[in-house]
């Protein structure tokens, strides 16, 4: 018999009676949470022993996202527990406190034992740990010179330029569009300063995720029937200091943050 990969070859084997009995609203949000493996299918009420035994060998399962980040965390950790941190340090402009590298990030130490483990009085995801590792093992030293490009025009975008402007930049053009005064105070508890350019943005930021990946911020309010606007430039440097993917994930990992910081913050609790 054929294997079962999606929800809806699942599903056919459900009762369809969305009675909420296993935990969930219905029979397909059932169906997804078996395959994702957060639930059994021996969870139905409905499905004598015979049909669970029957069905459950057929289901393949997909991965957990946080399983194959967990796996690349390993990998890196391998790779730094080789290095000299103090060489390192003033490569990355980094510090060495003890026998940890200390970077800051947005503002906040975050440290990186020798053997790859990150801590810090912030909360750690792999959003960060996997750049952070990334950028101790690849980052070539270049100073920014504040010649500011686009996500896509970095030698190293490719398959990751629309991802950043759909998950990144208009993400948090949502967020200020939503909570404007909110979110302009968050990015300044964080260390994001004001900066004078040529164009004629309403706010133009400098944060800084990592020592030498610098993020340049820029806000239009939607005015006179022209919605708004919100984009990510990046230092010209950025592509020898960190990879895109890695930039991709520090960009969400921003966004996320914020948007709990939001829930936890404004009047209603609510994003939107």
């Amino acid at each position: 018999m054929s294997e079962i990969k999606n929800p809806l070859e699942l599903y056919k084997f459900l009762p369809k009676t969305n009675c909420g009995q296993c935990g969930v609203p219905s029979c397909m949000a059932f169906s997804a949470r078996i395959l994702q493996g957060l639930l059994s299918i021996s969870a139905c009420p409905h499905l004598d022993k015979e049909a669970v035994e029957l069905i459950s060998w057929r289901i393949v399962r997909r991965k957990n996202p946080d399983d194959e980040y967990d796996v690349v965390i390993k990998q890196l950790q391998n790779e730094v527990q080789h290095l000299d941190f103090s060489r390192v340090a003033p490569r990355i402009g980094a510090t060495v406190k003890g026998d940890q590298l200390a970077i800051n990030c947005l503002g906040k130490d975050f440290f990186i034992s020798q053997s790859g483990e990150m801590t810090s009085t912030c909360h750690i995801n792999h959003w960060l740990h996997v750049p952070m590792l990334h950028y101790i093992i690849e980052c070539e030293g270049l100073t920014p010179a504040n010649d500011w490009i686009p996500f896509h025009e970095l030698s190293n975008a490719g398959q990751w330029s629309q991802y950043f402007s759909h998950r990144c930049e208009q993400a948090l053009r949502q967020l200020a569009d939503a909570h404007r005064e909110l979110i302009f105070e968050i990015l300044s508890l964080f260390g994001a300063r004001p900066i004078k350019t040529t164009g004629d943005a309403d706010y133009s930021l400098l944060i800084m995720p990592l020592p030498k990946v610098p993020f340049l911020i820029h806000y239009w309010q939607e005015e006179d029937g022209f919605p708004s606007q919100l984009n990510i430039l990046l230092d010209r440097s950025a592509n020898r200091n960190i990879n895109a993917h890695s930039i991709n994930l520090l960009a969400r990992g921003i966004v996320e943050m914020f948007r709990q910081l939001v829930v936890s913050h404004s009047k209603d609790g609510k994003l939107f």
